[in-house]
C-alpha cells in the first residue's frame, strides 16, 4: 500500500522537490541584501511546508527524503553555475540544514507516529518541536563541512539559535498548513482519477514543473 501510494505519487514529489529548490534559490536572492538575518529562519519554516506535505501525502518517510535528494542536488546545480566547489560553504552549509530540517521532522513523527493525524494540536506540537531539532543541530555545521555557522554580530551566538524563534513559530504554521494542503490535493485526485488517466498535461504536468525549475536557475545565474 505504501510503495502505491509513492509510486502514484512520485510526480508530485518530484515537483514538490523542484519547488522546494527553486525557493531556496530565489529566497537566497532575493533576502540576501535586504533581512540576512532572519533569512535562514524563514526558509526553515517554509521548508517544513514541503515536508509536512510529502508526509501527509504518502504517510512514508521515504518522500521526505527524496525531496531532500532533489533539494540538495538543485544546491549543487547552483554550485555549478556559480561556479564553486560542491564543497564551498555556500552549498555545504545549506545542504547540511536541509538534513537538520528531515532529521528533526523524522525524529518528532517517530515519537508521534499516527497521532499526527489526529488534531491539528498534534501537528503545531510536530511543527514546532522539528524546528527547534533542526535549529539546535544547524551549529554543529562546521565540525561538519568546515565552515562555521554565521554569528549574530557582536557575539558568539550562531544566528541559527538567536533566529530560532522565528523558524519555531514559522514552522508550526507549516507543517499544519502543508498536511491540510496534502488532504485537499489527494481528495482532489481521487476525485478526478478517471480524467487525470486520459489527460496528456496531467502525465507531463510534473515533468514540465521540474523542467521549469531547472531553467530557472539556469538562466538566472547566466544572465
Amino acid at each position: 500500500m505504501e510503495k502505491n501510494l509513492i509510486k502514484s505519487h512520485l510526480g508530485i514529489i518530484l515537483a514538490v522537490g523542484s519547488v522546494w529548490g527553486l525557493t531556496e534559490f530565489a529566497f537566497g536572492l532575493g533576502l540576501q541584501k535586504c533581512a540576512v538575518l532572519y533569512t535562514g529562519a524563514i526558509l526553515t519554516g517554509l521548508a517544513f511546508f514541503w515536508v509536512s506535505f510529502v508526509y501527509s501525502l504518502t504517510r512514508s518517510i521515504l518522500p521526505v527524503l527524496m525531496i531532500v535528494s532533489v533539494v540538495v542536488l538543485f544546491k549543487m546545480l547552483d554550485a555549478l553555475l556559480l561556479p564553486v566547489a560542491w564543497k564551498h560553504g555556500t552549498i555545504l552549509n545549506p545542504s547540511f540544514a536541509f538534513i537538520t530540517i528531515m532529521l528533526g521532522f523524522l525524529l518528532l513523527i517517530s515519537l508521534f507516529r499516527h497521532r499526527f493525524f489526529s488534531g491539528l494540536f498534534n501537528r503545531v506540537v510536530v511543527g514546532a518541536g522539528s524546528a527547534l531539532v533542526a535549529t539546535s543541530l544547524f551549529p554543529l555545521v562546521g565540525f561538519v563541512t568546515g565552515t562555521n555557522a554565521c554569528v549574530y554580530a557582536s557575539t558568539n551566538i550562531p544566528l541559527a539559535i538567536y533566529t530560532a524563534p522565528v523558524a519555531i513559530i514559522l514552522s508550526m504554521i507549516t507543517v499544519p498548513l502543508g498536511s491540510f494542503a496534502a488532504e485537499k490535493y489527494s481528495g482532489y485526485v481521487s476525485g478526478n482519477r478517471h480524467a487525470q488517466h486520459a489527460s496528456l498535461m496531467a502525465r507531463l504536468w510534473s515533468p514540465l514543473v521540474v523542467i521549469s525549475c531547472l531553467l530557472i536557475i539556469t538562466l538566472a545565474r547566466i544572465i
